[in-house]
């Protein structure tokens, strides 16, 4: 049972760790780590959702720690650079942010899911797979989203 779970899901999980990472070795060391969590947290798992999705946010999880980690390790001798940006930058761009929030919470459900989870990385693949449809689907719909958002800012404008 737990190697048909397995066998089913590892494709969609390493795709998605892969397309966010992009780093077949890492991708496929967390892969290996994300179904560990997973029977360590099986209790966890809400059955409404797609095994896929839960797991593919214990991916994206330990995704970022890798992440926090890496940048928490910088060397003292490299130099990081200080380019803060303005406080109008940083206004304009929280202001563009919440326009676009807002135009995506419009959409109806599965292209604002679509949309969501091809911003988090995941690939239009593994998309395709979570919401079973096919790939290509996801492209379409994805691109027709975003063309929507775009129309949207531009009226407000």
């Amino acid at each position: 049972m737990l190697d048909a779970f397995y066998r089913e899901n590892q494709p969609i999980v390493y795709g998605y760790l892969l397309s966010i990472c992009g780093n077949p070795s890492l991708a496929e060391e967390l892969t290996a780590e994300v179904f560990l969590r997973a029977v360590d947290k099986i209790h966890t798992y809400e059955p409404q959702y797609k095994p896929s999705t839960w797991l593919c946010t214990i991916g994206r999880n330990l995704y970022l720690n890798h992440c926090k980690k890496q940048s928490r390790t910088v060397p003292l001798t490299e130099e990081l650079p200080c380019t803060a940006p303005s406080p109008e930058t940083l206004y304009i761009q929280r202001e563009q942010a919440r326009a676009v929030l807002e135009a995506a919470g419009r959409l109806p459900p599965l292209p604002r899911r679509v949309l969501f989870l091809r911003i988090q990385g995941m690939s239009f693949r593994a998309i395709g797979q979570a919401l079973e449809k096919s790939e290509s689907w996801a492209r379409v719909t994805f691109f027709r989203a975003k063309a929507k958002i775009l129309e949207e800012m531009e009226e407000s404008l």
